[in-house]
């Protein structure tokens, strides 16, 4: 148990490094301050371009795979997914941001790529689709998120699924402006 507790809390500093803000500092950017404000990819590459904004998505993958690849070595389904969830809190609410941070998205890919690939292969289809009629962007990306879930049913502890459940919802109520925009209405 207290090793559990352990890489929780390290999952959670892990989750905590604000990529994007990193490499925008090193360019002389406070990335907070420009653009959306955000920290994350997005944001990198209106801002500083793709070669940076590919850092920050490289990073921000990374940072989530290895952390929920390691743990998984260790613990099973439900647990590193409980560990799982610690680093996308960590992403969302960083120590070193005073408590604000990303909106989640690359770090949940790497979550998925770690524990469920065939989950990220859904996103990715759904997100190619939605790229493809671009009115329905994002729905194909909510309905995309909206899957995740379902692909860790078969673990046998529910930790699992009600962990992954609640990294999508940490990722919808993140892109709620988002999707207040898309459908007309002020954010």
């Amino acid at each position: 148990m207290m090793l559990f507790l352990m890489f929780c809390v390290i999952a959670y500093v892990v989750g905590s490094i604000p990529t994007g803000k990193i490499i925008a500092k090193l360019k002389g950017i406070d990335i907070q301050a420009v653009g959306t404000k955000n920290i994350g990819a997005s944001n990198v590459y209106l801002n500083l371009g793709k070669k940076m904004a590919f850092l920050v998505l490289i990073g921000d993958v990374s940072k989530a795979f290895i952390m929920v690849a390691f743990a998984a070595q260790f613990f099973s389904g439900g647990q590193t997914m409980v560990i799982a969830l610690c680093v996308i809190i960590g992403n969302l609410k960083s120590i070193f941001l005073n408590f604000t941070g990303g909106k989640g998205i690359a770090t949940s890919l790497g979550i998925f790529l770690a524990t469920e690939p065939v989950a990220l292969l859904i996103i990715g289809v759904l997100w190619l689709l939605g790229l493809a009629f671009k009115k329905y962007i994002l729905l194909t990306g909510v309905a995309a998120i909206l899957v995740v879930p379902y692909q860790y049913i078969g673990y046998e502890e529910k930790m699992a699924v009600v962990s992954a459940f609640l990294i999508v919802l940490f990722m919808l109520l993140k892109h709620n402006e988002n999707i207040k925009w898309a459908r007309g209405s002020k954010a």
